[in-house]
């Protein structure tokens, strides 16, 4: 745009010339951008001005950079530069209570185990959700959506059904591990383009019509059929995730030499490799004392991906231990920071997420239940005070500190709200309500997720707020602060055209309630503007806004 905005008796104007505008935005397609134009503030004259700073110059060419990455909507893992963890725990095969989990439709299972593998280390949380006795489409959309709020890593779509496994793709944000293809036609023609069209790293099992192969070389050989394959639909090397397969060693002691062979020969080849580490000792007692042993051959063969269990003590310590003897771990920082945090760890309880805990990570599953649990033992304010507020306090601070960003305070302020919700009925004819909060778009603006944002917050925090929507006009707001002789009214504008209607909403709400105090917010708004329309307060998101009532209330006791 051509600028931040400013006000001059009541015209909204911008400082960037046409020639400003022109050059900047020229420097940026040369550093790579490829669709440039104007938004707020430009005018026909900006463009103009950029075309002819373009003049003659062709988008930069894309240079492919050759690495295999997935990512979640935050976090990218680069697969070969250095082994990375897949957690394994998000599986209902050896499970009976996931499996009941799956069965009632009851996702806190896989969230719980979601959030704790990310802990303990994991880079990547592998997703099955394969019973017989559900709808495994509707489920592992769900699943996905979820896991997707609460944890920051890339997921691996983990299902033989390619209907399920297309719509969670479809739904994911970002780059997923799909899960998986074999050297037979139906397979591949299948999976391939479901990559090709939404982006993806598929795993390539060394399978073809007549099984597993019993020779290592066999099994790269067929790895070069189906990289053949792929190709036909536009994928390539850096596409694949190569298992070579890790099978039992109690049914055939010389099978896992045979893997640990493939895994170099693959390795020669150029190709990252995956393995399901534990499968190597199924069937066999003391299994961790295998997996482990088996793991650390596997890294030394250069397997890429571990798909292992990241609470295993056992399993952890051979990976970080393997990163620092082969000087992949710079400093010893991760080995450091492993064995510091595995010396003062505590037992695992099982008691389950608090309340607090529930809605500092978003969790909505179970808030309910443990709020009428505790509704038993103590009053409703009380888990307000002690349980409620303080996780909200701690997200918010996170959000404001960068350390947690905007979907992260939706999905709290939305557990919180069931918290509320359910305490509700306790708490009627209590004084528990902060007072009443009026809030409104102002008129000829119709934007309003921002202002929905804050009165979710502001409800959690607990006060009345009297939401007038959106294209408010001004004696609306007037009526409904004098009707509530309201403390507190926030106002929210998004375009400059309609900033001056703010201005005339406070100007006529300070005539007849000069009491209220009015904070603003928007993109387009400045703290020198919100002081200039005799605005209290600008608060530049809704945790500034949450804070700002806080403090009205407590200055008014």
């Amino acid at each position: 745009n051509a600028g931040l905005p400013r006000v001059e008796n009541g015209e909204t104007k911008y400082d960037v010339t046409e020639e400003e505008f022109g050059s900047l935005v020229a420097d940026l397609v040369h550093e790579g951008v490829r669709v440039a134009g104007g938004c707020c503030g430009t005018t026909p004259k900006h463009l103009k001005a950029l075309t002819s700073c373009l003049s003659g110059v062709k988008p930069k060419k894309i240079e492919s950079k050759n690495l295999t990455v997935v990512s979640s909507f935050k976090k990218a893992v680069e697969i070969g530069e250095m082994p990375i963890i897949i957690g394994e725990r998000i599986n209902p095969t050896g499970k009976p209570l996931f499996k009941q989990a799956l069965r009632e439709n009851n996702l806190s299972y896989a969230i719980r185990e979601g959030i704790e593998q990310e802990e303990k280390g994991a880079d990547v949380l592998d997703v099955n959700v394969g019973i017989p006795e559900i709808d495994e489409i509707a489920t592992l959309k769900s699943t996905v959506k979820e896991l997707q709020t609460v944890c920051s890593l890339p997921l691996q779509i983990d299902t033989s059904n390619i209907v399920a496994m297309e719509s969670a793709v479809r739904l994911y944000n970002g780059k997923a591990l799909l899960n998986s293809v074999s050297c037979v036609e139906d397979s591949m023609s299948s999976i391939f383009p479901i990559a090709k069209k939404y982006g993806g790293v598929v795993v390539c099992l060394t399978i073809d019509e007549n099984g597993i192969p019993t020779r290592a070389e066999e099994r790269v050989d067929i790895v070069e059929r189906i990289l053949n394959r792929a190709r036909d639909f536009g994928l390539d090397k850096k596409d694949l995730l190569i298992d070579p397969l890790a099978l039992t060693i109690g049914a055939d002691n010389g099978s896992a030499l045979v893997t640990l062979k493939a895994l170099k020969m693959l390795k020669e080849r150029g190709f990252n490799t995956v393995l399901g580490v534990s499968n190597v000792s199924y069937g066999l007692p003391n299994r961790d004392y295998v997996n482990s042993t088996f793991f650390a051959l596997a890294l030394e063969s250069g397997l890429s991906a571990g798909i292992v269990n990241p609470n295993s003590k056992e399993m952890m310590k051979v990976y970080h231990s393997y990163l620092a003897l082969s000087s992949k771990d710079e400093n010893l920082e991760r080995y450091l920071s492993f064995a510091s945090v595995t010396e003062t760890a505590q037992p695992k309880v099982e008691s389950g997420l608090s309340i607090s805990e529930s809605i500092i990570r978003g969790i909505k599953g179970e808030v309910k239940e443990m709020v009428q649990a505790l509704l038993k033992e103590k009053d409703g304010v009380a888990i307000i005070n002690e349980e409620i507020i303080p996780a909200l306090d701690k997200v918010g601070v996170a959000y404001e500190e960068g350390r947690a960003y905007l979907p992260n305070l939706l999905m709290s302020a939305d557990v919180a709200k069931v918290a509320f919700e359910t305490i509700k009925g306790e708490m009627q004819g209590s004084n528990a309500s902060k007072g009443n909060f009026v809030i409104a778009t102002v008129k000829g603006d119709v934007h309003d997720i921002g202002k929905n944002i804050v009165k979710m917050l502001l409800e959690n925090y607990g006060f009345n707020v009297v939401d007038l929507g959106k294209d408010t006009p001004v004696e609306s707001v007037v009526e409904a602060v004098v009707k509530l002789n309201a403390p507190l009214l926030g106002l929210s504008a998004l375009m400059t055209t309609t900033v001056p209607n703010m201005a005339l909403t406070i100007k006529e709400v300070r005539k007849v309630a000069p009491w209220c105090k009015i904070c603003v917010g928007g993109a387009v708004l400045t703290k020198e503007y919100a002081e200039e329309i005799g605005a209290d307060k600008y608060c530049k998101d809704a945790m500034e806004t949450v804070r700002y009532a806080l403090s009205v209330v407590e200055n008014e006791k």
